[in-house]
């Protein structure tokens, strides 16, 4: 072997280590039920595609920690448990066991994100100080959506529970007198108030949870990689900054 083969056999294996490593890829799963400020969908050629939103912006954030290359897949939330348990998605951020009970041992969850409660929302009227005060009204929701606060009453019939595909949908029937009332989170009231400014709400105190994310146990990533990205982008500022676009 010559000096200018083996000066090759070397340099090859340095190029190789040399180069910088590709970002693994990642599914990262929204629910196709929320609206903005969550998600922003629009349908491009008849095909929704994923445009904006609070989810949106959290999941770039954590990717940019990760290193990941991320695929968006919009999900209704009946699938969301069935494709983190078989690896057909990864991640999925804004959850919370008990929204998601039945695969509450069959994930990995993450360190926490921020608060989401629920609140009554209505236009005019009186407040609502209990949930006595909805008898007998049409209290829109989000199909498949859990609200533990209420289900007692939608179950008994003392409240009728009207649901529909997302939150802007039932701020529609409601402005139409289609509905009396909404259910709707914290964060989607304060971001529909500044469009609709007709909008009041009271707080029962319902169904207040710590978000988090969902890893998959088929994921690219650890537990631990994800919750180094949380506790970062928490530190640095940049999860404050995507709440407070939005509200």
């Amino acid at each position: 072997m010559n000096a200018l083969m083996a000066l090759a056999f070397i340099l090859t294996p340095l190029c190789s280590l040399a180069k910088p490593s590709e970002p693994k890829a990642i599914r990262y799963g929204i629910n196709s039920n929320y609206a903005m400020p969550l998600i922003n969908v629009e349908r491009v050629q008849n095909t929704p595609k994923l445009e904006g939103g609070l989810l949106r912006d959290l999941g770039q954030a954590l990717f940019k920690e990760l290193n990941l290359t991320p695929t968006w897949l919009l999900l209704p939330k009946s699938r969301v448990a069935s494709n983190l348990t078989s690896g057909n998605v990864h991640l999925v951020c804004h959850l919370n066991e008990v929204w998601q009970p039945a695969i509450r041992e069959a994930v990995f969850w993450s360190h926490d994100l921020y608060r989401s409660s629920n609140l009554i929302v209505y236009i005019g009227g009186k407040p609502i100080l209990k949930a006595k005060d909805l008898y007998g009204k049409r209290v829109g929701g989000v199909l498949n959506f859990i609200y533990q606060y209420m289900d007692d009453y939608f179950k008994k019939g003392l409240i009728q529970r009207e649901d529909g595909p997302n939150n802007e949908s039932n701020i529609q029937k409601l402005l139409n007198g289609r509905i009396d009332y909404i259910i709707m989170s914290n964060l989607e009231f304060e971001y529909y108030k500044k469009v609709y400014p007709s909008l009041e709400s009271s707080d029962l105190g319902m169904d207040e949870v710590i978000t988090k994310c969902a890893l998959s146990r088929k994921a690219p990533i650890t537990l631990e990689e994800l919750n180094r990205a949380i506790d970062t982008i928490k530190k640095n500022g940049t999860l404050e900054k995507i709440l407070k676009s939005y509200n």
